[in-house]
């Protein structure tokens, strides 16, 4: 059996993009440059003042598709991995998204084995 703390402390990195395709650059730039892997997107609605709509004469907001990126990280390497993904999505300049931090109780190390061939993407 395993115990608790034979696993690494972590870190969950969450960001929320438009769904503008953005998502799958930043986890090809995470697997190339960062050598992440622990990483995913998922498509969800989205609701902010930037998109209203006219409905029976009053201004509503609207849902919209937007992408969520979630990163697993140790926690030494967190930060570091929150400022690379802040600058790599441009976070530094108005746009309508979010990237936030937290705390994780414990996450299991992954490693790809060794002779698996990565997929031919785009």
């Amino acid at each position: 059996m395993t115990r608790l703390q034979d696993f690494p402390q972590a870190k969950i990195i969450t960001c929320i993009l438009p769904d503008e395709g953005q998502d799958m650059l930043l986890l090809k730039a995470l697997r190339t440059e960062k050598g992440i892997i622990s990483a995913n997107t998922f498509q969800c609605r989205g609701f902010g003042l930037q998109m209203r709509r006219k409905y029976k004469g009053k201004r509503q907001v609207a849902g919209y598709s937007v992408r969520m990126v979630t990163v697993v990280a140790q926690e030494d390497q967190a930060d570091d991995l929150f400022e690379y993904i802040y600058y790599k999505v441009n976070f530094d300049h108005p746009c309508p998204g979010l990237i936030y931090q937290g705390n994780l109780l414990t996450a299991t190390p992954y490693t790809l084995p060794s002779g698996v061939f990565e997929e031919k993407g785009e």
